[in-house]
């Protein structure tokens, strides 16, 4: 097998050694659009908060550092993200402020109504269905809450090599848009970043308030 397609394979779900090794890369490639991410979701102190597809743990760590009275719980579907993730935010999850599950983005083993934000970082490509996703999204959140949904910008990505590879949805944003909307999602707008690489997009939406 080509080293491209073993790169494009473990970017679809990292695992092992060469998994730690790539999502230590990964997470240099997209720590900027985490941070922007961070930025634009307004975290309050007392915040809970989901993150979907955690990756090494980095972000975790910036969402923590805005809710440092708050939570944050990750989901993942990589062991491997899972090991790291739990190291790099150790004494976070011994304080119970950090909870980490293994789990799909479409099926959260998580209750209605518990989250005041959640967020997915670069993963939108990688998965086949994101709407399934956002109405995950959209059910574990609070009347209020907030999603946001970041990803690079396609026409730019399109040209990274391992894109070629098998299992990358290379989702048009107008498509990822509807999808976002059809979840349930109201006052939705979508914010552009140039200067990260492969340029990004985040789409911000927030779940009614109950009559």
């Amino acid at each position: 097998m080509k080293l491209i397609n073993v790169i494009g394979k473990q970017m679809q779900y990292p695992r092992g050694l060469f998994g730690k090794i790539l999502f230590a890369w990964m997470t240099r490639m997209t720590i900027a659009h985490a941070r922007w991410t961070v930025k634009l979701m307004d975290i309050q102190p007392n915040d809970d908060i989901l993150e979907i597809g955690f990756g090494n743990g980095a972000n975790i760590k910036l969402l923590l550092q805005r809710a440092a009275r708050g939570s944050v719980t990750g989901v993942e579907i990589s062991d491997t993200a899972i090991e790291m993730a739990s190291k790099k935010n150790a004494r976070a999850i011994s304080e119970g402020k950090v909870k980490l599950h293994k789990a799909a983005g479409n099926a959260l083993p998580l209750e209605a109504g518990v989250f005041d934000k959640a967020c997915t970082v670069a993963t939108a490509y990688v998965i086949k269905d994101p709407g399934a996703v956002f109405k995950e999204m959209y059910r574990v959140l609070k009347s209020n809450g907030l999603a946001a949904v970041t990803f690079p910008v396609r026409a730019n990505f399109i040209k990274f090599k391992p894109v070629g590879t098998e299992g990358f949805y290379l989702h048009e944003l107008r498509d990822l848009e509807k999808a976002f909307r059809e979840a349930g999602f109201v006052n939705c707008r979508t914010e552009h970043n140039d200067e990260v690489r492969f340029g990004a997009h985040c789409m911000l939406g927030e779940k009614p308030a109950v009559n």
